[in-house]
């Protein structure tokens, strides 16, 4: 079913990367991807029919092989990486595959590549907890004990609860209030000479062009990282706010999108890692879901207020969250045309990102080689308290690095300002 939605590059991979240093055991690291698969179910899940006819098969355990190969002459590890990561899964064969390049005697390059069927961001640090932990287990450390959450199978079930309850109707009528008379942000008010490009990108996709010549919509990625003055200035705010880096980063979003398209409504897409209940905090699995967030930007007369305004908005989305996307009325959003998750703003969540296990340190790395199904995408990624990597994905007209570049740069000056001076008045459009 992979073969008719976005099967022209890997824009549904989702891997797990990360950098091996120290003298590594090939057998125990083998051995470690193989109960990574025993204990999550997703790993070894297969997807068959399409639409409503849609349906999963859960497979009993079976090795998962490591794919062993030596960085070419020449060649960076991030190429030998983009190559994989460029490379679609079908998800009817297997959801998984897992390559180790050599860099150095002491140094590999690991990627666990997944479909996104079956992962999603939180997954990710599930994952490499558990790989580590495995590995060290492989290595003669102490056993790894069974898994306690729910699998998806049983997160499913509760899906289907909710739907047969009355918190149906009361988590609609809640996403109707939040967001009638709400706008998507406008792609060709953000880079109108690029709308002509983008549009016959959409009308191909719309008739399904043929396979054969280029991509239909090729995805274009460049990436920046947030001074560590600015992070710091972030995060003493979000204290000082009470609220979360994710709804910093995300009013910085808004601001810099009101900014260039003057919409003073905007609601921007974003994947919430619907984890809330206990028994799902240590599934592997598909269970983020999409909302829209909502921010009447030109009514706040400083981005501290815009914060707070934010900050409402994503408290509430979390508390309503379970209720899927496709389930809220048609129309309730302006999309001008386009789709609801036609802008995307996304944060990782925090995860730990150097663990050591069986006398090898495990530091996990962010791809930017990876693509993005939607056709613009903010990802952000805080790594340790210092860090914050953003990677801008582009599809179709808006691929043009250029454009990319001026999108992140002017979005790195508004989180700067923020940061410094966050009663400053916000940046007016076309300022």
């Amino acid at each position: 079913m992979i073969k008719h939605y976005r099967s022209d590059f890997g824009a549904l991979n989702c891997p797990v990367v990360c950098r091996i240093v120290g003298d590594l055991d090939e057998r125990a690291l083998q051995e470690a991807v193989d109960h990574l698969v025993v204990r999550h179910e997703a790993l070894r899940t297969t997807f068959h029919g399409r639409g409503a006819r849609l349906v999963q098969r859960v497979h009993p355990p079976r090795s998962l092989p490591l794919t062993w190969a030596d960085v070419p002459t020449g060649e960076s590890p991030q190429a030998a990486l983009a190559r994989e990561l460029q490379t679609p899964i079908d998800p009817e064969q297997w959801p998984a595959r897992a390559g180790v390049w050599r860099v150095g005697p002491t140094e590999h390059l690991l990627c666990l590549n997944l479909h996104h069927l079956v992962t999603d961001a939180w997954s990710t640090g599930i994952l490499l907890r558990d790989l580590v932990a495995c590995y060290a287990a492989a290595c003669g450390g102490p056993g790894v004990e069974a898994p306690t959450g729910w699998q998806p199978s049983r997160f499913a079930q509760a899906q289907q609860e909710l739907l047969a309850s009355d918190r149906l109707a009361r988590y609609q009528r809640y996403w109707r209030r939040q967001l009638e008379g709400s706008q998507i942000p406008r792609l060709d008010a953000l880079y109108p000479a690029a709308d002509a490009s983008h549009a016959a990108a959409t009308d191909a996709a719309a008739t399904n062009a043929p396979a054969t010549g280029a991509p239909v919509q090729a995805v274009r990625s460049v990436a920046a990282e947030l001074p560590a003055a600015t992070v710091a200035g972030l995060r003493e705010l979000a204290r000082r706010e009470k609220t979360t880096l994710f709804t910093v980063l995300l009013a910085a979003f808004h601001a810099q999108l009101y900014r260039l398209t003057g919409q003073p409504d905007l609601a921007v897409a974003s994947m919430f890692a619907n984890r809330s209940r206990p028994e799902v905090r240590d599934t592997v699995g598909l269970l983020a879901g999409m909302v829209l967030l909502r921010a009447q930007v030109a009514r706040q007369p400083n981005f501290a207020d815009l914060v707070r305004h934010v900050h409402g908005a994503v408290i509430s989305a979390f508390a309503y969250q379970d209720l899927p996307f496709h389930l809220l009325p048609t129309g309730l959003v302006d999309t001008g045309g386009g789709r609801a998750d036609d802008v995307m703003f996304n944060v990782m969540s925090p995860m730990r990102h150097d663990l050591t296990g069986g006398g090898a340190r495990f530091e996990l790395v962010v791809p930017t080689e990876i693509g993005s199904r939607f056709p613009f995408e903010l990802a952000l990624a805080p790594v340790g308290e210092h860090r914050v990597q953003a990677v801008l994905f582009r599809a179709g007209g808006w691929a043009d690095p250029a454009l990319g570049q001026d999108f992140l740069a002017g979005y790195l000056d508004v989180a700067a300002t923020a940061a410094h001076r966050p009663e400053a008045a916000l940046p007016t459009p076309g300022q």
